[in-house]
């Protein structure tokens, strides 16, 4: 009798794992469909040596995700995310990118800055940007730096 209980008792946890299983891949996280867009990078007007990046990050995904950092291939360049409040720029953790939503990175708001731009780095030089989300993982982008815009708004540092 004890022998037909374990025979049947494995057998009943052998489905009870197959069905979790089974519901488990059914179930999956929803997940981010990120797209990036009309990216631009600027030459600050006002500080020396550094540039603003602008971009449209677009979640078409059940899924939210977090931007979390961003890199470039300049030498000794320094990347941060930021975001602008009560007038004044701050660096700023993560970019929250929800689902189905369109986060504009622009200026007066959220925006990537890059610090510490080799001196010989002008308007016209390209360079390489990685983006870091926390589920999609790594975007690579090539951008074109740009003369500052004129009417670029100023914000306090």
């Amino acid at each position: 009798m004890n022998k037909h209980f374990a025979v049947l008792s494995l057998l009943f946890l052998s489905i009870a794992i197959s069905a979790g299983i089974a519901l488990g891949m059914g179930a999956s996280t929803q997940m981010p469909d990120i797209r990036i867009e009309e990216v631009k990078a600027y030459i600050s007007p006002m500080m020396s040596n550094t540039a603003s990046v602008f971009m449209k990050i677009t979640n078409t995904g059940k899924g939210s995700d977090n931007l979390i950092g961003a890199s470039v291939d300049m030498p000794s360049a320094v990347v941060e995310l930021h975001d602008v409040k009560d007038g004044k720029m701050a660096a700023v953790k993560n970019i929250p990118i929800p689902s189905e939503e369109v986060v504009e990175l622009k200026p007066k708001s959220l925006h990537i800055m890059i610090f510490k731009i080799p001196k010989e780095t002008k308007a016209g030089s390209e360079f390489t940007l990685k983006l870091k989300f926390e589920r999609t993982g790594e975007r690579v982008l090539k951008v074109k730096l740009e003369e500052p815009m004129s009417h670029m708004p100023m914000h306090k540092h």
